[in-house]
Order: C-alpha cells, then sequence, then structure tokens
C-alpha cells in the first residue's frame, strides 16, 4: 500500500482547488521518494524540509488527512520497517536507471516526472 503527501498554499500548484503540489509517496516497503520539483528548487530532502516548514504550507496526505511537518519528516526519516529491517531504496533495483531519478547528498531519492 502506498500514501501520496500533497503541500497546499500560494505557491504553483498548491491551489486548494487543485491536487495540490506534490511531495512524494509513503509505499510500505520501500523509503520515501520525494517528488522533485526543480524549477522551484526542490530537489534534496533538505529543500522540502525547509519548504514546508514556512508557515503559509499545510500537508495533507492523498486521502484529505492532515499532516503536521513533524509526522512528515518522520515518514521521510524511516530507513527501518517495525522488524527494524532496512526499507529497499526505489533506485538501487532497476538495471537501467529512468531519466528523473535523482539521489540528493544525504541519499535520498527524487524523481522528477509524473508518478503513476
Amino acid at each position: 500500500m502506498s500514501v501520496n503527501f500533497y503541500a497546499f498554499g500560494p505557491f504553483p500548484g498548491g491551489d486548494t482547488a487543485g491536487e495540490g503540489l506534490h511531495i512524494g509517496q509513503h509505499a510500505s516497503v520501500h523509503r520515501f521518494l520525494f517528488r522533485a520539483h526543480p524549477e522551484m528548487g526542490l530537489t534534496s530532502r533538505a529543500a522540502w524540509a525547509e519548504f514546508i516548514r514556512r508557515p503559509d504550507v499545510s500537508i495533507k496526505a492523498e486521502h484529505g488527512r492532515d499532516i503536521s511537518v513533524e509526522e512528515m519528516e518522520e515518514t521521510w526519516l524511516r530507513r527501518r520497517d517495525s522488524r527494524g529491517w532496512p526499507l529497499k531504496t526505489r533506485h538501487s533495483h532497476r538495471m537501467y536507471p529512468r531519466s528523473g531519478d535523482i539521489t540528493d547528498g544525504e541519499g535520498y531519492e527524487l524523481y522528477d516526472g509524473e508518478f503513476c
């Protein structure tokens, strides 16, 4: 099962009448996959952390639940499952990386493209 997260506020894609600016996706056995938005400078975990801490940003899960900044960051930082096993990376299993795959300086994965 996966959950997508979105940011809302006065920025491109953040209109509350729309879907929101895609932050990324959490899937049960994988590490969090960030959605890169190079045109907004959102190409790393650190850039996203700074962005969501702005006072004019709110976060929602795809099913409409409000998410706190702290909860969002905990989701990003989770590297192990409830049994203590390492979560899988998303890019490492691909024989041929796809255009748009990015790994930031901390090892977090981003994708500059639309998610399926």
